[in-house]
């Protein structure tokens, strides 16, 4: 069930075909192995036309009366980071076996930490939606970086639009996942590129304890490109076109895909006890310390350390 009908919980018909199921709900329907139970939202209007998108599923203005009638072993929380809390926290209640949450993980760190440790007492799955974690292709070269085939000590140049919790959380994510634990980072706002009100942009440069370094450049609104480009002494690795071409020195591979279809995926083999879980809610968790020490350090002008 998905609780949340806007663009990526169910409007499946705002993205393109190339890269259809591109929404929770359209990835449920669209996968042999789940069955969309039901669809839940505030908003009418937003409800009916996903109603009739995914026509014979039962529909919800109420999160409890849906998973209380539907009783899901998935449930998919695909609305604001500050209503993720209490979303997660009835899902874990229920007994749904496996939680998938939007990013950022929450709005606040405490909260986060909260929906962990729901989760983890209640035996629950969470899993954010950071979905290059679940894409074959992509953990196929994060293994490659790590195995040191680039050398140490690298360099990345990343770029992310439409506002730093919003898209900069995937491009954040994505380092930490290649390259490990940040130890200080510096930010800086950036006014002159699109910013939602609630979610500036911010530039911002962040060091690994691997002796690697990343700068994150913020672009004008609805450019496309969020990027990273690795530079290391024995090679070069660069992901583009929001993931879904990478070049490896002089190979070049990938093409547009389905990244929601490899997230459903991944989260039935590990309900089935054939894969281990990817980008978890501990993983959402460390992604959104770092967020908010790059804030901070814009908010303060100078470095933050993370870490000793």
């Amino acid at each position: 069930m998905v609780i949340g009908c806007g663009r990526i919980g169910a409007e499946e018909w705002s993205y393109p075909e190339n890269i259809k199921p591109a929404t929770h709900a359209g990835a449920y329907w669209a996968n042999s192995k789940t069955k969309l139970v039901g669809l839940c939202d505030i908003n009418p209007q937003r409800l009916k036309e996903a109603g009739r998108i995914f026509s014979g599923v039962p529909t919800y203005s109420s999160v409890k009366k849906m998973l209380e009638e539907t009783r899901p072993d998935i449930v998919s929380i695909a609305t604001h980071p500050d209503s993720h809390y209490r979303f997660v926290k009835m899902a874990a209640n229920f007994g749904v076996r496996a939680i998938v949450c939007e990013k950022p993980i929450s709005d606040s760190l405490k909260k986060a930490e909260m929906m962990v440790s729901i989760c983890k007492e209640k035996g629950s799955f969470l899993f954010i939606g950071h979905l290059r974690h679940f894409d074959p292709l992509t953990r196929k070269y994060q293994g490659i970086l790590r195995n040191g085939t680039l050398g140490e000590d690298l360099r990345v140049n990343c770029s992310y639009y439409n506002g730093f919790f919003n898209n900069g959380t995937h491009v954040v994510d994505l380092l930490r996942w290649f390259l490990g634990d940040i130890k200080r980072v510096s930010g800086c706002y950036n006014l002159k590129t699109s910013n939602p009100k609630k979610d500036k942009n911010i530039d911002a440069v962040l060091y690994f304890t691997n002796k690697s370094c990343a700068t994150l450049s913020s672009l004008a609104e609805k450019k496309g490109r969020t990027e990273w480009v690795f530079y290391g002494k024995k090679g070069e690795l660069s992901i583009k076109k929001l993931g879904m071409e990478i070049k490896y020195n002089n190979l070049k591979v990938g093409r547009p895909r389905s990244l929601m279809a490899a997230m459903i995926l991944h989260i039935t083999a590990c309900l089935d006890g054939k894969e281990k879980p990817l980008s978890t809610g501990q993983d959402g968790l460390a992604v959104l310390k770092i967020l908010f020490a790059v804030k901070k350090s814009a908010d303060r002008k100078r470095e933050v350390a993370l870490m000793a």
